[in-house]
């Protein structure tokens, strides 16, 4: 009897170390490998020609460019830059005389930086900015004229700021 006593001592003492080898590996299980995400690609914002909030042009006068932004973007976008083209570059409708250009015009214009003009996310916005003067030596048949300025703008994501 005292063999089977022993073998059954070792029994229990074989079944305890096995049964704390399985708690310990279940504590330390681990294991490494890879996920993945995809990131979008940004949408270029897009301007559409709206009529000027005022008609603030004359010789010798600074005006405001009315700007409307189109963010096609799952993301809302800030407008940090504004950059206009060229004198030569601007349309003109409705003058009442000889007027083809912005340089009949004597228009001149100062890019606008620092701004903080917000579009959400597949919205638009409509943004009256600085930089626009005409010049003394505008033609007279550019009275009542609309002009049309090709404008660049520059922006960022709104998730940082």
């Amino acid at each position: 009897m005292r063999i089977t006593k022993k073998l059954s001592l070792v029994a229990v003492i074989v079944a305890a170390v096995l049964a704390a080898g399985v708690a310990f590996a279940s504590w330390t299980s681990g294991g490494s490998g890879h996920g993945s995400a995809k990131a979008k690609t940004a949408v270029a914002l897009s301007t559409v020609a709206v009529p000027a909030s005022s008609a603030g042009l004359y010789p010798g006068a600074d005006a405001k460019v009315t700007v409307r932004v189109v963010n096609d973007n799952d993301f809302a976008v800030r407008i940090t830059d504004v950059s206009f083209g060229t004198p030569a570059t601007t349309t003109v409708t409705g003058a009442l005389g000889a007027c083809a250009d912005g340089n009949d015009a004597a228009l001149t214009f100062t890019d606008q930086s620092g701004l903080a003009l917000d579009v959400a996310a597949h919205s638009s916005g409509t943004f009256d900015v600085d930089g626009v003067h005409m010049g003394a030596a505008s033609a007279n048949g550019c009275q009542a004229a609309t002009f049309t300025i090709p404008v660049t703008l520059t922006g960022a994501s709104t998730a940082g700021q």
